[in-house]
């Protein structure tokens, strides 16, 4: 026999005790509420080159069909419903016709549309690993798997990245990594934080890695071309083989610089069948939140369609002048090293503790800049990295200019001697 409940007696004698699973951390978010919280009443205007935001009000203007196209959407009136819960088919076949190539087919039933890329990572994690099940991550790399791979009770373990090596992965750190729990290697390029587009030749040499394991990749495909300089060239990991399994996860929010809109989207690259049930989990996984926003599944086509080379030449080219600028700038401030760009929208600076008297690491550095000089940068300890910190380069050369002269006093201010 059950015996029966003992009621407490108060509502506020006690706390409900949350799911420890929900106990998660995003690591950009919680430094914004804790270390990093931008003081009510700033001396000085704040120069923020945080978060990656392509929006007006950092100088990128949309081109005139997004606009329109969502507008068309309103006027029509008949997107105001449910869609399917994998995404419209019109909007995924829409993906298809801009992202499919003939070498490297996929199909509708491969793609699910999802609440931003953040979304399809998700979905894409979820369905590949079990309680206990580890993910393998880049170190510096966009922190969100963090909070997902502890929602989902899964491990994360940390392949190195090689800044000299324009942040090319440490293969045999990745090697090292891998164990019997292993159930996919997630990898992101272009990168964030790190501004940089791995080369062919270095993306084959994963996917032998990958093969030689018997793992499937991830690709966090988000900043998909948007690559600036002459001796980047961006492909797709799932344009690159057709025997390791590749899930390729995607977004309006870089390269349409809409990060607002909320939607992403996974592209299955089934090969050798590997990811027959987990294509079809992925559509039943899509029917716990549903669909992104009806509206903007309606406006994809003509996005994805009638935005023009020309309109993402103008942001590559707003990208290459502004890392350009931001390289050139803080290139001679001692104490710190930026680390050429040549892809979507960050750089990464080095910071040499050793010159400075009352600063030990990237947190403190990034927290005396913001008190002092109210300049929002991010640590890489956010990324999982140690003594760096991001720069965002989507912003404007005043914005820059201001930034550098503002840190080149704060070091002046730290340095252990003048030299």
């Amino acid at each position: 026999m059950v015996e029966p409940r003992t009621p407490i007696k108060t509502w506020s004698s006690t706390k409900h005790e949350p799911s420890k699973r929900t106990d998660v951390h995003n690591l950009i978010r919680g430094m914004l509420e804790k270390e990093l919280k931008i003081p009510a009443e700033p001396h000085k205007p704040i120069i923020s080159l945080g978060l990656g935001e392509p929006t007006k009000a950092n100088g990128y203007e949309l081109p005139a069909v997004i606009n329109e196209a969502i507008i068309e959407q309103i006027q029509k009136e008949t997107v105001n419903g449910y869609t399917a819960s994998s995404g419209m088919i019109e909007a995924r076949k829409a993906i298809v016709e801009k992202f499919s190539h003939p070498d490297y087919p996929f199909t509708i039933n491969d793609v699910v549309l999802a609440f931003g890329c953040s979304g399809a990572l998700y979905n894409a994690i979820s369905v590949l690993c079990e309680t206990g099940d580890t993910l393998l991550v880049p170190r510096p790399g966009f922190p969100l798997a963090l909070p997902i791979a502890e929602n989902l009770g899964i491990n994360l373990k940390y392949y190195d990245l090689l800044p000299e090596q324009n942040w090319e992965i440490d293969l045999d750190s990745l090697r090292a990594q891998a164990d019997d729990r292993t159930k996919a290697i997630l990898v992101n390029n272009p990168s964030n934080p790190c501004g940089s587009c791995f080369s062919k030749k270095h993306q084959l040499e994963i996917i032998a890695v990958a093969d030689e394991l018997k793992i499937p990749l991830i690709a966090d495909e988000v900043y998909h071309g948007l690559v600036y300089e002459d001796d980047a060239e961006f492909t797709s990991f799932g344009n690159l083989t057709k025997d390791v399994p590749v899930i390729c996860t995607g977004a309006i929010s870089k390269i349409y610089a809409l990060p607002g809109w909320r939607l992403g989207w996974t592209i299955v690259y089934n090969n050798q069948g590997y990811f027959d049930k987990v294509n079809e989990n992925l559509h039943k996984h899509a029917m716990i939140q549903l669909h992104p926003t009806s509206l903007v599944q309606g406006a994809l086509p003509r996005i994805l369609k009638e935005v023009t080379p020309a309109d993402m030449q103008t942001m590559k080219d707003k990208l290459r002048e502004s890392s350009r600028y931001a390289f050139e700038k803080l290139s001679g401030i001692r104490g710190i090293t930026p680390l050429r760009a040549n892809a979507a929208m960050y750089m990464m600076v080095r910071i040499d503790t050793k010159e400075f008297k009352d600063i030990e690491d990237d947190v403190q550095f990034c927290q005396k800049l913001l008190n002092e000089q109210c300049c929002l940068v991010f640590p890489s300890t956010c990324f999982f990295a140690k003594n760096f910190f991001r720069v965002v380069i989507c912003t404007s050369k005043a914005n820059i200019d201001e930034f550098a002269a503002r840190t080149t006093e704060f070091c002046a201010a730290h340095y252990k001697s003048d030299q």
